[in-house]
């Protein structure tokens, strides 16, 4: 069990050694087999302690060569210059691998953290890497190919005595540009809300508008009887209607006397009691007395705008008062 163990953590070392090797005791790949584009962050200035640098790098290997995947960089390790370290941590790293008739393609990830920083703004990189590769019908024979260095720039936490833009023009500094993309994100779901509380507004305070739902009777009455021409046959239709529409309300016969169970079934019918009492007044005039002298377009435009406020009295809106018609038609 030792002698197991033993080997493991010899070929764990061996590895880890291999991966810091000089590069220099290897020559260089032929660049016909090798294609790259690496994806730097634009931002090359104004980076302190605690910021991360994102490194995207598309690598292809031409066969027969493929990628030593151990001279990849290990997580953890601090970028050195001349054996000084720079503060520059690799903080994480992941690669996908795509293998192809006549090639073999990686898309590499890397994210470098600082960990540095001075009193006044320094150069910093992101140093250049060596990847190795091997063609397995000469496993002896290794090369290396150069992935190139990120510059940039990092700045104090706090300014440092006086300084003058002219003499701090970095040829790394480019436009900052804002990022407005949660500003718009904000602007269209306000849009979005505003315009459903408009339409919910119409919806709650809409008088012509059909409202879906249970409570729907006088509003079925009202559009099945406002375009009847006003006629005896059409008028006694609609007032018979209108009394349906009552009963069905309160579940039982509503006559004149016995309103106050309309009202406290809906407290809304009270702010038309003045037109109730005149509605059974004409349904009065209409089945019991004589008719013939009574004005029945007068009296079926009064039923078009009653049934309309027990309507909105159905759907619990408010009735101005204005609107109530107060007296009998002739």
């Amino acid at each position: 069990m030792h002698k197991y163990l033993l080997i493991f953590i010899i070929l764990f070392f061996s590895s880890s050694i291999f991966s810091f090797e000089d590069p220099k005791k290897y020559k260089d790949i032929n660049p016909s087999f090798i294609k790259m584009t690496i994806k730097d962050p634009k931002q090359k200035v104004g980076y302190t302690v605690g910021d991360k640098i994102s490194r995207e790098i598309i690598f292809s290997v031409k066969k027969p060569y493929q990628l030593v995947e151990e001279s990849l960089p290990i997580e953890g390790y601090e970028k050195r210059y001349r054996g000084q370290k720079l503060g520059v941590v690799l903080q994480n790293i992941k690669f996908t691998k795509e293998d192809k008739d006549d090639e073999v393609n990686y898309k590499i990830n890397l994210i470098y953290q600082i960990f540095t920083n001075n009193v006044v703004a320094k150069p910093a990189s992101v140093t250049a890497d060596y990847y190795r590769l091997i063609n397995p019908t000469d496993p002896e024979n290794i090369v290396k190919y150069r992935i190139p260095s990120f510059t940039f720039a990092i700045s104090p936490i706090a300014i440092f005595g006086d300084i003058k833009i002219e003499n701090d023009m970095s040829p790394f500094r480019g436009p900052f540009y804002i990022n407005i993309n949660n500003e718009k994100e904000f602007l269209k779901k306000t849009i979005v809300a505003l315009a459903l509380i408009l339409i919910f507004l119409g919806y709650i305070w809409g008088r012509f508008t059909w409202i879906p739902g249970q409570n729907k009777i006088f509003s079925a009455i009202y559009k099945e009887n406002k375009k009847l021409s006003p006629n005896p046959e059409s008028i006694k239709k609609f007032i018979s209607d209108l009394h349906n529409g009552f009963n069905k309300t309160v579940n039982q016969s509503l006559f004149e006397s016995n309103l106050e169970i309309l009202f406290k079934k809906n407290k809304s019918f009270i702010n038309i009691k003045q037109e109730l009492h005149i509605f059974f007044d004409i349904s009065r005039s209409i089945f019991f007395e004589n008719s013939k002298s009574l004005d029945y377009e007068k009296i079926h435009s009064w039923l078009k705008s009653f049934s309309l406020h027990c309507r909105m009295c159905e759907r619990k809106l408010i009735v101005d008062s204005k609107d109530v018609i107060g007296k009998t038609p002739k």
